[in-house]
């Protein structure tokens, strides 16, 4: 039986080639610095003589597509919609900077027809590379760091072409960074949600490019003081915006999430020029309830949002942000390379997966369930950490053990969750791409294969010390408070369903089609 899991990834197809020739609608005149042919933007890096590329190009611009570093294309009249994004180069322009005993440069790179201000900032200190890119029309505000693109809205203060002016000014009278002028301000980048291709393509076309193979969350910045900063980097978990609702009182608390950024050159809130640093961190925070009491003042507070005082480290944070079930659509095509047009027109199929996490027990435990379609079995996965919190084995001295099982069709697959699957990664990153996506498609996946190989069954200790979730039969009668407390797909998991150890092997797209067809693979020697 087959079975799948959908979980959103965003993967870079690079095409290399000496000269690739595209077909636009219209030759344009000249060489565009910058130009757009059906979905795809190109950027003008040489002109030379192309009439030795197969079928002759219409000029000699030669273009990179942005997509796709040290490619080369030339164009000639076909059927694509075209058009110039711009006709001349970008201004650049650069800011040195010195920040205590290091020194670097910051690359700026401003586009009059587009509006589109990018610095790129060098690796320093503990950051990484970081490229920032704001487009005032747009309201946008990026920051790509980490293998990771964080999305924010562009602060009320800050007027990209003026930045942009300014900068060239300072280029222009070699004057740099002046670090006894700094204000520096520190941003909480709060992770909101995750965006699909669909939403993706909705962006300004540059952030589209930038980020079109890593995940792209989208964020809210929340300033805090250089104090809380602090602790928050230290890996401390800090309170902040405290507000009141209806007679409640909460608190935001947050911990670190994510990569670092940090890059010259805002407006400064209080005036100033382009003194402003701004340190970011990628965080994730909650809404708790303070002192929450059953009394009159805390008539309005959301009992379903965690107390402040259990909020005492990073892991309950975290155990506090996780939502108890999230449901996701996901379109499935009908069709494939054998269906008939008229097939390939019909309505794709939606189907919905849905993660369970379960606070009802010491040991956490996320399930994530999967519906049949097409040729495809309904699968179940259950993950589940030890009761100190920690989800893989070798932590401390008492091993974690057959914590992970995959039910298809009435047979549980045992087995000991793999050392760089991280449960907790995958509940936030399901919940954030549920919020930032009403479906998601084909686009947003990544197919991999795998089997399954029997390692026999499992032994009475074994079974015996399976997580709650995983089995439910054996163990005795549950009270009636017990069958209370129970989600219901919990309940009928694994009831009445055979039980077996096993592994699992990674095999190609190849092999799992034949193994569909019925034929016998052949694999390397496996432990």
């Amino acid at each position: 039986m087959y079975s799948r899991l959908h979980i959103l990834l965003f993967l870079l197809y690079l095409k290399n080639a000496a000269l690739d020739v595209f077909h636009e609608t219209t030759a344009f005149p000249g060489c565009c610095y910058e130009k757009e042919v059906g979905t795809e933007r190109y950027v003008l890096v040489s002109e030379e003589d192309t009439t030795t590329a197969h079928n002759d190009c219409d000029s000699n611009c030669v273009y990179e597509k942005k997509t796709a570093p040290l490619s080369r294309y030339c164009f000639k009249a076909g059927n694509d919609p075209f058009h110039c994004r711009a006709e001349q180069e970008p201004i650049r322009s650069i800011l040195p900077i010195i920040e205590g005993n290091e020194s670097f440069v910051q690359e700026i790179i401003f586009q009059k027809e587009t509006g589109v201000l990018v610095l790129k900032v060098p690796p320093h200190k503990d950051y990484t590379e970081s490229v920032y890119v704001f487009e005032e029309k747009s309201g946008t505000s990026l920051v790509k760091t980490g293998d990771v693109c964080q999305l924010a809205d562009l602060p009320t203060h800050f007027n990209v072409s003026a930045s942009a002016e300014r900068f060239e000014s300072q280029a222009t009278m070699n004057q740099g960074n002046n670090e006894s002028e700094k204000v520096t301000s520190f941003v909480l980048k709060t992770r909101d949600s995750r965006l699909g291709s669909r939403r993706r393509a909705e962006l300004v076309a540059d952030v589209q490019d930038l980020c079109n193979n890593v995940p792209l969350v989208k964020t809210k910045d929340l300033l805090v003081n250089e104090t809380e900063f602090e602790k928050f980097k230290k890996g401390e978990v800090i309170f902040v915006e405290r507000k009141s609702s209806r007679r409640c009182l909460m608190h935001k608390s947050c911990s670190t999430w994510g990569p670092a950024a940090c890059g010259y050159g805002w407006d400064n809130p209080a005036g100033g020029g382009l003194s402003f640093h701004e340190v970011s961190a990628g965080s994730i925070c909650v809404t708790c309830n303070m002192n929450f009491t059953a009394g009159p003042l805390n008539q309005g507070c959301n009992r379903t949002l965690c107390n402040c005082t259990e909020i005492t480290d990073k892991n309950s944070l975290v155990d506090c942000s996780i939502k108890s079930q999230v449901n996701s659509t996901i379109e499935i095509e009908r069709w494939n390379d054998t269906t008939t047009r008229q097939q390939q027109q019909q309505e794709p199929i939606l189907i919905t997966q849905s993660m369970v996490y379960n606070r009802n027990y010491e040991r956490r435990s996320i399930t994530i369930s999967s519906p049949a379609h097409k040729d495809i079995g309904a699968l179940d996965v259950v993950m589940h950490a030890h009761k100190d919190g920690w989800w893989h084995n070798g932590i401390y001295g008492d091993g974690l053990e057959n914590n992970q099982m995959m039910k298809l069709g009435n047979t549980c697959f045992i087995s000991t969750l793999n050392a760089n699957v991280f449960p907790v990664d995958i509940a936030i990153g399901i919940q954030e791409i549920k919020k930032g996506n009403d479906v998601t498609t084909a686009h947003d996946e990544v197919d991999t294969h795998a089997i399954l190989r029997d390692l026999g069954p499992l032994t009475a200790a074994e079974e015996t010390g399976l997580h709650e979730d995983i089995i439910l039969r054996d163990l005795g009668p549950l009270t009636a408070a017990e069958e209370t407390g129970l989600h219901e797909d919990i309940k009928s998991r694994c009831l009445d369903s055979n039980f077996k150890r096993n592994v699992e092997t990674p095999i190609t797209k190849i092999q799992s089609d034949d193994l569909k067809n019925g034929k016998i693979i052949f694999m390397d020697s496996v432990p």
